[in-house]
């Protein structure tokens, strides 16, 4: 046996985990549209407050790591699908380096592999739950200590937290298997975050809401056209460059400007020349990007950060500071935000709150160093591992009976790997450093990675989405004139 056969024991647990059943029929390419957009909305509407908690009096220390993971502080998306994608990276990479058996060509194995991810996603949360209620992590900033609230009241909020967070991400795992058993377009991962970040930064530009504590607007535009009527030019420009409490023109003009440099790596690309071997045809080219492990590098990099620091975080509240590894204080000027002001923690963050100026210098070579090698080495090996490799690709060519022009049918494989191969590291490691070397500065504070993360997966959700409409026609389809066909 090559690796522990852990499907073994999952097996007994199986039948006790929610499951979506596969479509009795073919979903058509209009149904498929509209759960997609259904289920996205459905996954949204949970950003509701946690029952016992109000989300505008908790001091949040991972406020620059959550866009990437569509999640919310103090609300049912308190860890929005950062369960998912730890599970799934999780299992995934065991089974790639054949540390656990997986016969992905089995069904019941497949089966009970999701069931495995589920399973862990769920235990994550009550995990992370119960470290973070039982920390104060969800009490009020002014408040972490009740003198006149007794022991077993607090005991009977916090499982109540914990109950619902549990709830929520099985809810979210569901909404995810929907979408990737053919109801709608996937990965639901991917679709959810692209999602969130379209809403988010949507918001950041025209959001109407205005900060009761600050007066300020969630939207930059909203706030600069009020600053017009209220101060003189320069004040009102200087204030929503510069502004602390809500997202500025600083960090929208840093997106955009990281944006434009994604947009241009992202059109490099080799192309591969194929024809139906079967089918009189024309020739085509089958494009391998740069890009070709699209926001999975990132989305990994930070799940590693973002996980550390919420264990880190919940246990220096639970049992004191932990100076050496990371050390938290309250922002005093928005009492908004725990910043990371010391210890190893420090130098993989985007914090500038650090007790000495070289400290910030130094942040800058090694979170963008971190996140640099962790997406390069992730974009190594992740494609092997995921059924993406080249062999994987030639054998997908052969049953579909297309060949490779110019390549006898058993060198394929190996001129697909070559190019898959420089094509996800070197492209992993180009996006790896311009997030990091951007995040590093402090002055994005994860708005730049959330909304490129965004963006790459709403790219590949809209691959996904074009291939499938190809393949239906445009006769069968009502979005014809959408897609100007």
């Amino acid at each position: 046996m090559s690796g522990l056969r852990i499907l073994e024991f999952i097996k007994p647990f199986s039948s006790l985990i929610p499951e979506v059943e596969l479509p009795y029929e073919k979903i058509i390419f209009d149904e498929k549209i509209f759960y997609t957009i259904g289920i996205s909305a459905v996954y949204l509407l949970l950003s509701l407050p946690l029952t016992g908690v109000n989300p505008s009096n908790i001091a949040d220390p991972f406020y620059w790591l959550r866009l990437p993971f569509a999640s919310e502080a103090g609300t049912l998306l308190e860890f929005g699908v950062l369960p998912l994608v730890t599970s799934a990276f999780l299992w995934q990479i065991l089974a790639g380096l054949k540390i656990i058996k997986v016969n992905f060509s089995n069904i019941y194995d497949r089966q009970f592999f999701q069931s495995l991810q589920k399973i862990t996603a769920i235990l994550i949360a009550i995990i992370y739950g119960s470290i973070l209620a039982f920390s104060g992590y969800f009490q009020s900033i002014d408040s972490f200590v009740k003198l006149n609230e007794s022991q077993s009241t607090q005991l009977w909020g916090n499982i109540l937290i914990i109950s619902q967070l549990t709830i929520s991400t099985g809810i979210v795992c569901l909404l995810v298997e929907l979408l990737e058993k053919g109801y709608g377009f996937g990965p639901g991962i991917m679709a959810f975050i692209a999602v969130n970040s379209a809403t988010k930064f949507a918001g950041s530009l025209f959001g109407f809401i205005t900060n009761i504590k600050t007066s300020q607007s969630n939207g930059a535009v909203i706030q600069l056209v009020r600053n017009i009527f209220n101060k003189s030019i320069t004040n009102a420009i200087y204030d929503v460059f510069t502004r602390d409490s809500e997202i500025n023109f600083t960090q929208i003009y840093l997106v955009i400007a990281t944006l434009a440099l994604i947009s241009y790596f992202h059109h490099f690309r080799m192309d591969i020349s194929i024809k139906s071997s079967k089918v009189r045809s024309m020739v085509s080219n089958y494009p391998i990007r740069l890009f070709y492990s699209g926001a999975l590098p990132i989305l990994f990099a930070y799940s590693l950060i973002y996980n550390i620091n919420i264990i880190i975080f919940s246990l220096s509240k639970i049992f004191g500071p932990i100076p050496l590894i990371a050390n938290w204080e309250l922002n005093a000027y928005t009492n908004k935000t725990y910043e990371l002001t010391s210890g190893i923690l420090y130098f993989l963050s985007t914090s500038n709150f650090g007790s000495y100026y070289y400290f910030n210098i130094i942040k800058l070579f090694t979170f963008t160093t971190f996140i640099t090698f962790i997406s390069g080495i992730f974009g190594r090996n992740w494609y092997a591992m995921s059924g993406s490799s080249g062999k994987d690709l030639a054998k997908q060519f052969k049953d579909q009976d297309i060949v490779v022009i110019g390549h006898r049918d058993a060198t394929v494989a190996k001129e697909l790997t070559k190019m898959i191969s420089s094509s996800s590291f070197i492209g992993s490691l180009i996006l790896g450093s311009i997030i990091g070397f951007v995040e590093s500065t402090g002055l994005s504070k994860g708005l730049v990675a959330g909304v490129v993360v965004g963006v790459l997966s709403a790219l590949s959700l809209l691959e996904s989405i074009m291939s499938e409409y190809q393949q239906s026609g445009p006769a069968n389809s009502q979005f014809s004139q959408v897609f100007g066909i």
